[in-house]
């Protein structure tokens, strides 16, 4: 067993296509990958743009920056896999599986979503991609517990085929998968591949911005006449 503290409390998000007029609304390509060691800034930024209400519901307790900074800490290490929602080359959302036995065959799960970019499809996305990663690890049954009044959250787990019991202020979602098969394998690795392509074209992108941007003041140094206004 992981002594990284639970993550039993999943935030919320529906699920819907989102466009570019919508706030939140991807104005790029949005993708999901593994998030790996090393890339616990990524997650921890992601995590401390959660405002109040959102963190209480992810973690089911209000939260500080001190505790998400010891979370990630241990955030990716063996007994846990995370993927990470990208939006325009920005990690918006982050699903979490932690195995609970030392054959994996039982897991917990929870995820979260920047307010901004909840309610445009993500959370559904996350939640399959989460659960896809469970069959595709061995596990059997997940569970994901979230507080009673996140509706959303129970929701979303329960169009994904989910048993929730309910208790005096917890609401437990249990999902019994079959073991993974050649589709759920590749429907993964295609994603992982995907993702990568995506983070590549980004990273480029990124880096001709740096380097067009002084040439571009320098061009306007010379300009003799103001822009107008």
């Amino acid at each position: 067993m992981s002594n990284v503290p639970s993550p039993a409390r999943p935030a919320t998000s529906h699920d819907a296509v989102p466009t570019a007029a919508q706030p939140g609304a991807a104005s790029g390509p949005v993708h999901v990958r593994r998030l790996h060691p090393g890339e616990e800034p990524l997650l921890l930024a992601h995590l401390k743009r959660l405002d109040p209400e959102i963190r209480r519901l992810r973690f089911g307790n209000a939260v500080n920056d001190f505790f998400l900074e010891r979370y990630v800490s241990l955030a990716l290490g063996e007994e846990a896999l995370v993927k990470g929602l990208f939006i325009d080359g920005e990690l918006r959302g982050a699903a979490e599986l932690r195995f609970l036995t030392g054959s994996h065959d039982e897991a917990e799960g929870a995820f979260s979503i920047e307010k901004p970019y909840q309610g445009h499809g993500h959370g559904d996305r996350l939640f399959g991609r989460l659960v896809a990663s469970a069959r595709n690890r061995g596990v059997r049954r997940l569970f994901l517990t979230c507080l009673r009044e996140n509706r959303r959250m129970q929701a979303i787990a329960a169009k994904h085929g989910a048993d929730l019991s309910f208790e005096a202020s917890d609401v437990t979602a249990e999902i019994l998968r079959p073991y993974a098969d050649v589709q759920s394998l590749a429907r993964e690795w295609t994603d992982e591949t995907e993702a990568f392509a995506f983070a590549m074209i980004e990273w480029r992108r990124k880096r001709l911005r740096s380097f067009a941007a002084p040439l571009r003041r320098l061009a306007a140094s010379f300009n003799p006449f103001p822009a107008p206004h």
